[in-house]
């Protein structure tokens, strides 16, 4: 496994703050994208992502998406985001634009570069675990022939407000197949899914820049050669790069719908990290439950609720115990 050194030597991180729905936390009135909210009175979800990138990449290295409607919510947080580094959107329909736009801007001068995708919009619980999930990932994705990797989380109870992964056993190497995603699927499913070895879809993807710009070129083939356009002048200027949503015009919205980051139309491995404490907060109920957790004190595990922390392990638990442990047992995923 790579020691935090060698992580951190040559990687680049994009954090991706996607601008998300907004739910009142305290007050009714408060309707924030839930990644500008302080739980607990601890940091905000991006400020912790930001955390996260710095350990991964050098602050020449992280890259920050963003909306300018929000501004004021995200920018005291990103100080250490180099200017020419961050990618604006003049509205939430450019948010997308932004991501391939921080992409586009890496690989037309290293497509072999790394590049780590953080989400803002999350919860986690053991910063540890999840950590060394990442770096497994990254020592990993040189034999993986698709040329990126994604996590897959298991640690919820129900699971319930989460996107999930259709996961199978590969024909070689490490991790996990991915072959479907399932979409904030209702209770029942969400449960029968889980049952039969899905696990929940966290976002974060790690892969070669030169994998990501060719999906996105392949869906937005003229919107490509302008974002990298608009990147390179913003980088030159030392200056916020500033992605109009006027863009969309060029191309018809079914083609910009088709842009997806996940299984099957974008080809992945999964890595599997268990007991992280992830929550992708996807809804009011899925935020109220961290909110929850955090206002209670738990004694058993790891700071984990006590029905999860005495929960039996299945065979399946066993499988996707961590990074170091994957591999199938008894033909089952």
């Amino acid at each position: 496994m790579l020691s935090h050194s060698d992580v951190s030597r040559a990687h680049w991180c994009i954090v991706n703050d996607d601008y998300g729905p907004g739910w009142p936390l305290g007050s009714a009135t408060d309707r924030s994208p839930v990644q500008y909210c302080r739980f607990g009175g601890e940091a905000t979800p991006l400020q912790r992502a930001l955390h996260r990138a710095a350990s991964i990449a050098p602050a020449s290295q992280i890259m920050l998406t963003a909306l300018e409607e929000y501004r004021e919510m995200w920018e005291p947080s990103a100080w250490l985001v180099r200017p020419y580094r961050r990618f604006i959107g003049d509205s939430r329909w450019a948010s997308q634009l932004s991501s391939a736009a921080a992409i586009l801007s890496l690989a037309t001068r290293s497509p072999s570069s790394v590049v780590i995708v953080l989400p803002a919009r999350c919860y986690v619980v053991d910063e540890w675990t999840l950590a060394r999930g990442i770096r497994y990932a990254l020592s990993e994705l040189q034999g993986v022939s698709e040329g990126v990797v994604t996590l897959g989380m298991l640690d919820m109870v129900d699971g319930v407000d989460e996107n999930y992964l259709i996961v199978s056993r590969p024909r070689f190497g490490r991790g996990l197949s991915a072959d479907g995603f399932a979409r904030r699927p209702v209770a029942w499913v969400a449960r029968h899914l889980k049952s039969h070895g899905a696990l929940v879809a966290s976002g974060i993807m790690i892969g070669y820049a030169g994998v990501f710009a060719a999906h996105i070129s392949k869906h937005w083939p003229g919107i490509s050669k302008t974002l990298a356009k608009l990147s390179e002048a913003a980088e030159i200027a030392g200056e916020e790069c500033d992605v109009p949503s006027s863009l969309n015009r060029e191309a018809a919205k079914s083609t910009l719908r088709a842009l997806r980051w996940h299984p099957p139309a974008f080809r992945q491995r999964v890595i599997a990290v268990c007991r992280s404490g992830w929550s992708g907060l996807n809804s009011p109920q899925s935020v109220a439950r961290i909110a929850d957790f955090l206002s209670s004190e738990f004694e058993q595990g790891r700071g984990f609720p006590q029905d999860y922390s005495n929960q039996s392990r299945s065979t399946k638990d066993l499988l996707l115990s961590g990074p170091d442990n994957l591999s199938i047992s008894n033909g089952e995923v």
